[in-house]
């Protein structure tokens, strides 16, 4: 049969298959025996006379026919989706698989707490979390990445999500051994850890840029809770946000009259006119935790 009626389901599990990685994570997320999934793929391509995937190694992957019938497909098939979901948003039905993208940090720092309680509100959602410093465009309308970097995402919608402060700071083990640190140069020659390989930092005086220094650093980890841990050892000194150093007895800032310019975090997510209630929702519950927390405390202000 050639027409799309006995061919829709069996090609909406093809592309799940395709979006969610391999075949069992998409009978994971379906809820579907692995076995009926592949039977009813060889099926339909056998009445479809294509080949659309094939195994190499132990996993099923879209073979050049398969990943120009994905790309062809997939548009229609994440608006059917929607379609449904609006229905179902009529009778207030909140439903459906998000993937969310973050760093490590924000999980711990707060998203966790957030995620909990949205599972318990949303029983019916399923997520799948990616703790990653790796920038993941979102492909799909259940997609939701958490980053600092806009870089590649002027066409999506993008949402402030908090303003954190930063400030520099050293162990005093550092500093006795290497010296107070109490000029910009002196700031600059020191040991740097840093959290990306952003290595030209301006510095600010109330709000007024008055220096660029460019570092070299001795540490480079794509994590902030690992960059505090090598500064309370002793390895050298960085730019920390002042929300991770409250009340941490182990880092003395340094330089206190200046900061580096404020990072904004930002939830990205694709723009269509029908969003998924599941997505909307998880947003606005961000956000309003986000807005409880207070990021510009200094550290010598009580939490």
């Amino acid at each position: 049969m050639n027409s799309i009626f006995g061919n829709i389901d069996d090609l909406y599990l093809f592309c799940q298959i395709i979006r969610d990685g391999s075949l069992l994570s998409a009978c994971k997320s379906l809820g579907l025996p692995a076995s009926t999934v592949s039977r009813r793929i060889s099926a339909m391509e056998k009445r479809l006379n294509v080949r659309l995937l094939e195994k190499r190694g132990r996993e099923l992957v879209a073979t050049e026919s398969g990943k120009r019938a994905y790309e062809k497909l997939i548009s229609s098939m994440e608006q059917l989706e929607s379609g449904i979901e609006q229905i179902l948003q009529d009778s207030n039905e909140v439903f459906g698989n998000l993937k969310v993208t973050m760093p490590n940090n924000f999980y711990h720092g707060f998203v966790g707490d957030v995620i909990s309680r949205f599972l318990e509100d949303y029983p019916k959602v399923k997520l799948e979390i990616i703790l990653s410093q790796e920038q993941q465009i979102p492909t799909t309308d259940r997609d939701l990445l958490m980053t600092f970097d806009l870089t590649g995402l002027e066409s999506y919608i993008a949402r402030p999500l908090f303003t954190a402060r930063h400030g520099f700071f050293a162990s005093q083990g550092y500093l006795e051994k290497h010296g107070e640190i109490t000029t910009v140069e002196a700031l600059k020659q020191a040991d740097w850890i840093a959290v990306d390989k952003v290595w030209s930092i301006n510095l600010y005086r109330e709000q007024s840029l008055e220096h660029t220094i460019s570092i070299h650093p001795k540490l480079v980890v794509n994590d902030i809770v690992a960059v505090i841990t090598a500064v309370e050892q002793g390895i050298g000194v960085s730019s920390l946000p002042l929300r991770h150093t409250f009340g941490n007895k182990k880092l003395i800032e340094i330089l206190p009259e200046y900061t580096r310019a404020d990072r904004t975090a930002y939830l990205v997510y694709r723009e269509r006119q029908h969003q998924p209630l599941a997505l909307t929702l998880l947003v606005d519950a961000l956000l309003k935790a986000t807005n409880e927390i207070n990021y510009e405390q200094t550290p010598t202000e009580k939490v």
